[in-house]
């Protein structure tokens, strides 16, 4: 439910106006066509899901997009004159407290949901699971085509953001490339660690027909596991994609600054036009 929700919702977000009111006018069947992927859901619970889920949307619209606008323009406000550490604090705070909002507002359904499955629904998703993981593991094969399209992955990211470059700013922007990607780890590798680790978890406590308190417990303890302070690899990471922001900001031109900031701007249109439209 968090995958599907709360990064649907932020990407659909981020696409468009016109895409962003049609997660929020039709998110309900989206998610409940994702889940009857997993599950083989009943009508009941396709009608349980799609209720709940317009309900959950119809929060996220009301009560934070006001705030992701509000965080947007502070962060307009900032950027005018470059960034600085405490900032970049700032802002790394105020999203963990946006995801720490989501989380507590859907694991309560999210553990009820789990608690209706029965044992071919719990089958159905670990076959799911299994053919997930099989796609997975066929792209750890290709670490170097990995690497290559994370290579133009964040080449585009940067021009979006901030136009074009100058050819001694792609010399850069290369070098940056070979360093930071050397020196951080294959995030699908990290991702496949965990994530076997996880669904073997989830999948016994299912089987042993898990109360709502114990289901709420283990998605607690599973998404803190994102976000926990905790955690040195994840604060070390943290600390290295700020200074690489850092990095960044000292680099661009006056011009791709002010690029950047128009693009916050069409960000902040979508988000106006998604929170009135309702």
């Amino acid at each position: 439910m968090k995958k599907i929700i709360l990064f649907t919702v932020l990407l659909f977000i981020l696409a468009g106006c016109n895409t962003a009111k049609l997660l929020y006018d039709f998110g309900d069947e989206i998610v409940s066509w994702q889940l009857d992927n997993y599950f083989d859901l009943t009508s009941e619970q396709e009608d349980w899901v799609e209720e709940r889920v317009r309900m959950h949307l119809e929060w996220h619209r009301t009560e934070e997009l006001p705030r992701y606008k509000n965080f947007l323009i502070e962060i307009q406000k900032s950027a005018k004159d470059g960034l600085t550490m405490s900032e970049l604090d700032e802002g790394f705070s105020r999203f963990e407290a946006k995801s720490g909002r989501i989380f507590e507002r859907l694991i309560p359904d999210t553990a009820l949901f789990l608690t209706k499955l029965n044992p071919l629904q719990i089958n159905n998703l670990e076959r799911e699971m299994l053919e997930e993981n099989e796609e997975m593991l066929e792209r750890l094969e290709s670490q170097q085509d990995r690497l290559q399209k994370r290579r133009e992955d964040f080449l585009e990211q940067m021009e979006d953001w901030f136009g074009e470059f100058s050819p001694s700013q792609l010399e850069q922007i290369k070098l940056w490339q070979t360093e930071w990607f050397t020196e951080s780890s294959d995030p699908i590798a990290a991702r496949m660690e965990h994530r076997l680790k996880s669904q073997s978890q989830i999948l016994t406590l299912l089987r042993s027909s898990p109360d709502n308190t114990q289901l709420e417990k283990w998605l607690r303890r599973w998404s803190s596991r994102w976000d926990s302070n905790e955690n040195p690899e994840r604060m070390a990471r943290i600390l290295r994609n700020k200074k690489r922001i850092l990095q960044v900001d000292k680099f661009i031109t006056p011009e791709q600054r002010l690029h950047a900031l128009r693009e916050l701007d069409e960000w902040l249109e979508i988000l106006e036009q998604t929170i009135i439209n309702h």
